[in-house]
């Protein structure tokens, strides 16, 4: 459940080498602020789903100098339209354009909003974008809590066991562990690297929770919502991923993630 993410400057990228090397996922710079747009997205971004690498997109926030609500139309635009199999969008929070704290948390959910809204419209699911920053910059920030309900993309280097702020409740989607590597097998330039984390039985929190309510709605369990993986749990698991054509083995990995996103 190994990653990686890119952006233009990153240098070109041979997708079927990546996806050679056992890399099963990877983001794509889309767009920065209201009018910078990354010059390799739509190449990645068809390449990517041509050769079966789970893809993502993400946009880097300028949190005041450009108005929230036009970054997300832009990003959206650039992004075109999401399709089954991709991950959500990632809001990419890691600089604060020296505005309050406050005004940062603001513009965030104005963007969040107006992209939920679009996906909403575009894919009739009620699709949740990423959360991706750096448990310093989060701490600078204050610990905003308002944004635990959405998946976390944590960076923090160096470490197999990231800092979680306190919000998510220790819970994350994807650590970024290493950042601006060379050598990346596929990738001429640099590339950061990232691990989905995955759950499985004996696990619980939110993401239990969370995905406790998905198979409910779709007939697949019938306990209680108690956030807690348990062999019931277990076994709607494998029933979905059998449904799926998928290796059943009742575990959360990122290729079950992202089907269940899209029933």
């Amino acid at each position: 459940m190994e990653g990686i993410d890119v952006a233009d400057q990153d240098g070109r990228v041979d997708w079927t080498a990546v996806k050679n090397s056992g890399k099963t996922f990877a983001f794509v710079k889309a767009t920065e602020g209201v009018s910078i747009k990354d010059s390799a997205f739509a190449h990645h971004w068809q390449t990517m789903k041509t050769v079966g690498i789970i893809r993502g997109a993400y946009h880097f926030f300028h949190p005041h100098t450009s108005d929230p609500v036009q970054q997300a139309k832009e990003f959206l635009k650039t992004l075109g339209k999401l399709e089954p199999g991709d991950m959500p969008p990632v809001l990419d929070i890691e600089k604060n354009d020296n505005v309050s704290n406050q005004n940062v948390v603001n513009a965030a959910k104005q963007w969040l909003a107006e992209v939920e809204k679009a996906l909403l419209q575009q894919t009739k699911k009620p699709i949740k974008p990423i959360i991706y920053t750096f448990p310093s910059f989060w701490t600078e920030l204050g610990n905003p809590s308002d944004f635990a309900t959405y998946p976390l993309w944590i960076a923090h280097y160096g470490t197999k066991v990231p800092t979680i702020p306190s919000a998510w409740q220790g819970q994350y989607l994807i650590h970024q562990y290493e950042g601006d590597i060379s050598g990346v097998p596929g990738v001429s330039g640099r590339a950061d690297l990232n691990r989905f984390n995955g759950f499985q039985l004996g696990d619980s929190g939110l993401k239990v929770k969370q995905l406790q309510q998905q198979l409910k709605d779709i007939g697949l369990y019938t306990n209680a919502i108690d956030g807690h993986f348990s062999e019931s749990v277990k076994d709607a698991i494998v029933s979905f991923q059998t449904s799926k054509g998928l290796q059943a083995d009742g575990i959360i990995g990122i290729k079950t993630w992202v089907a269940l996103l899209w029933v």
